[in-house]
């Protein structure tokens, strides 16, 4: 034991040696200086480079930000139209004879012999945790997360046969007592049951009926919905409401627009299968479902009861605009084919006629009836968001609860077609849309992982043909290479198409599934868009890869915000763009400030009106570095803050169960005849804020409120010394203390000059 305490000892003095020595020669050494000077004022900042992507992988939409609990409530799956029912009766089937509506046609038909149950188990996760391993005990266990003394709105349409009984409804779930009895007396036809139940605890389960009686019965439809969810009962959510933890996790990023890629209609598998925003209109039970495979083959319904109309109110109540992602008649599944019978037609390998009856398989063809309908479609998009009461579609909108206009200003068509296919679909669309709807801003989505040549044609073609229209391109890499993108831009052509970086993001080595998004992934991401706002006069907008995923269901590795049944984790990639986005200048301020060798990347915006200068620094490097910040040419300087996140491990990430480790933090700054000088912590994302004229300060943004943060330690330090229990704890213990100790050291520097 002695002889293990002895090497403690001196593990902890050489660690504190070399924080002295370290802080020792930071202090000696000639710190670089960051000039900010105000005729350095260039070009405009785009207030739209900062926004979200939604779409229904991952639980994102249905099981995640729709507040309904039931899974596939219309038994619409096409090859497993039981998926998260568990029927146990005399006998069961799914019909689709005589069904509610011509939308949602099939329905289960229960038959019960004194008694039986039919349970819901919910969106629920499906793999071992920070894996793709299918985990059969957790895929088949209710994932319904209840909340105590919360209230639930149960609705079915029911049809009686000739049952004759009561249904009991019940909340299983450790601690739930409460039921609630009702007989079908009166569903002679299809008739809609609805009731109110309560939950008692804080767990998750499922949803269940149990059966006490004999007969034939009908049932369709199925909802189970928190009272207290997001717009439930108002006048405008008047078909659906949302979960109100995923909904604030979008409202505190501030992102200035959201691209809804959801549903049915930005994508197919089939012509025939090209579906239609209007699907997603009116009453829920009339709402056309489909369902999506990811490339994992994992099936996602699509309710869409988070449809148009629940869209484009989100973005209204956040203030974001809204870019509706639309198909341009293409099936989804021609992105792999194309490439490949393209080449067989230009080297004859197949006739000009097998050609075109690919291509009438693979998209619409622009000469048909069909397709002519499918533009008016898109019409009647712009009509229903933009239109006032004399108009069809307008009326459509105020009837459905909002009167006034939704001022959309932006689509998007397609979501990674290429090929002449999509060029000649988009030419039509584009044509019409700028014929009716001139002000109407139009993003094209051709594919990003087309090779050079073929996207430099692409882009030449949208600068000659289509110069007002954004290029949405992706830059999602693996580990390390968006570093290899921050020039990207710098030698862009200004006078052509503007840019909309409609996904990045980067999966790095460092960490496994959900834990990917670290420390080290957020500073990769922050240097990245730091290269954005330096061209952010052609780079308009951006959006993270992966706004939410459901723990356990995942489709990639990354998501800026994980979330189970009853908890949401935030990522360090998250409060990254939340520091950005709430911290943006209207206009960038060049500087000769260069320190990416040393890995510090940095931005720098003014906002003339508000008076304040914003400064953007990451470190990359495990070593904290000085610099000087240097204020030239504006006037009245004052006390600066800074917002930041720095830590001591690559690895520092959030998880679930845990408390909250990666998140920022706030401190006020010194600084002495317009110079600051500011320690840029190793490992640590900055946004420093310096008010100056008549702003004082208080106007700057402030952090949500937010759990106490403690640090992080990876899982393996605590078994550095093995063999004594006692060793371990106590070398723990240390590398806590001197973990804290760093985290906040900045912070306790503020004060004391502040003291001071």
């Amino acid at each position: 034991m002695k002889k293990a305490i002895s090497v403690i000892m001196a593990i902890l003095i050489i660690i504190s040696a070399t924080f002295a020595l370290t802080g020792a020669m930071a202090s000696e050494k000639i710190m670089p200086t960051m000039k900010i000077s105000a005729d350095k004022i260039s070009y405009a900042i785009s207030d739209r480079l900062y926004g979200i992507n939604l779409e229904n992988e991952g639980n994102a939409i249905d099981g995640g930000l729709v507040s309904n609990l039931v899974n596939n409530n219309s038994f619409e799956y096409a090859e497993a139209v039981e998926t998260s029912w568990r029927i146990n009766t005399k006998s069961h089937e799914i019909l689709s004879e005589k069904g509610m509506n011509e939308n949602n046609g099939n329905y289960l038909s229960v038959t019960v012999e004194e008694q039986g149950t039919v349970e819901n188990i919910g969106y629920t996760e499906f793999y071992n945790y920070k894996s793709y391993q299918i985990n059969n005990k957790t895929s088949k266990t209710g994932d319904m997360g209840f909340k105590a003394n919360a209230t639930y709105s149960f609705s079915a349409f029911f049809k009686n046969v000739d049952y004759e009984g009561t249904l009991t409804l019940s909340l299983p779930a450790n601690g739930n007592k409460e039921k609630y009895q009702f007989n079908l007396d009166s569903c002679e036809d299809w008739t809609k049951i609805t009731l109110q139940i309560k939950s008692d605890v804080t767990a998750d389960g499922s949803m269940l009926l149990t059966c006490d009686g004999t007969g034939t019965f009908y049932m369709d439809y199925v909802t189970l919905t928190p009272e207290n969810s997001y717009g439930y009962g108002s006048e405008k959510w008047t078909y659906a409401s949302l979960r109100n933890d995923l909904v604030n996790s979008i409202k505190d990023l501030s992102p200035a627009y959201i691209r809804f890629t959801a549903g049915e209609f930005d994508s197919a598998e089939t012509v025939d299968e090209l579906g239609s925003w209007k699907d997603t209109l009116g009453l829920p039970e009339t709402r056309k479902q489909s369902y999506t495979q990811s490339g994992k083959n994992i099936t996602y319904v699509n309710s869409n009861l988070m449809g148009m109309y629940e869209y484009l109110l989100l973005c209204e109540e956040i203030g974001a605009d809204a870019i509706p992602t639309i198909n341009a008649g293409i099936v989804a599944s021609s992105r792999d084919k194309y490439t490949e019978n393209a080449n067989k037609y230009a080297n004859g390998a197949i006739t000009e006629e097998n050609w075109k009856e690919y291509l009438d398989e693979t998209a619409l063809n622009p000469d048909s009836e069909a397709f002519t309908q499918y533009i008016q479609d898109v019409l009647d998009l712009l009509e229903y968001a933009n239109g006032d009461n004399t108009t069809p579609w307008g009326q459509k909108r105020i009837e459905d609860g909002h009167a006034e206009p939704f001022s959309l200003k932006y689509i998007a068509i397609g979501n990674g077609e290429f090929g002449d296919v999509y060029w000649q679909s988009f030419d039509v669309i584009y044509k019409a849309i700028k014929e009716k709807y001139p002000e109407i801003t139009i993003l094209i989505c051709f594919a990003g992982e087309m090779n050079k040549d073929d996207y430099k044609k692409a882009v030449e073609t949208v600068n000659s043909m289509y110069p007002d229209v954004i290029i949405a391109e992706n830059n999602s890499t693996s580990g390390g290479n968006l570093y290899k993108n921050l020039y990207k831009y710098d030698n862009y052509g200004r006078t052509d198409a503007k840019i909309a970086v409609s996904e990045y993001g980067v999966n790095t080595t460092v960490g496994d599934t959900l834990t990917r998004n670290n420390i080290w992934s957020a500073i990769e991401n922050a240097a990245f868009l730091m290269s954005l706002e330096r061209n952010s006069d052609l780079v308009q907008m951006s959006a993270y890869q992966t706004m939410l995923s459901k723990i356990n269901a995942q489709t990639s590795d990354t998501s800026a915000v994980w979330f189970s049944s009853n908890d949401v984790i935030y990522t360090p990639d998250y409060y990254m763009q939340m520091m950005f986005a709430n911290n943006m200048g209207t206009n960038y301020i060049s500087s000769d400030f260069n320190m990416e060798e040393d890995g510090i990347y940095h931005s720098i915006t003014v906002d003339a009106e508000q008076k304040v200068i914003y400064v953007k620094i990451a470190n990359n490097t495990r070593k904290t570095q000085r610099i000087n910040i240097s204020i030239e040419g504006f006037n009245n300087v004052k006390t600066p803050s800074v917002q930041y996140m720095s830590e001591n491990f690559k690895s520092a990430c959030n998880e679930p169960g845990q408390q909250l480790h990666v998140a920022p933090v706030e401190a006020r700054l010194k600084i002495d005849n317009n110079v600051l000088p500011y320690d840029v912590d190793g490992y640590s994302i900055s946004v420093i804020r310096i008010p100056y004229d008549t702003n004082n300060g208080s106007s700057v943004y402030e952090l949500p409120t937010m759990d106490i943060i403690s640090p992080y330690i990876p899982t393996n330090v605590g078994l550095i010394i093995s063999g004594s229990v006692f060793a371990t704890a106590l070398i723990t213990g240390a590398v806590i203390l001197l973990v804290r100790i760093s985290h906040y050291r900045k912070v306790l520097s503020a004060k004391k000059k502040e003291t001071k």
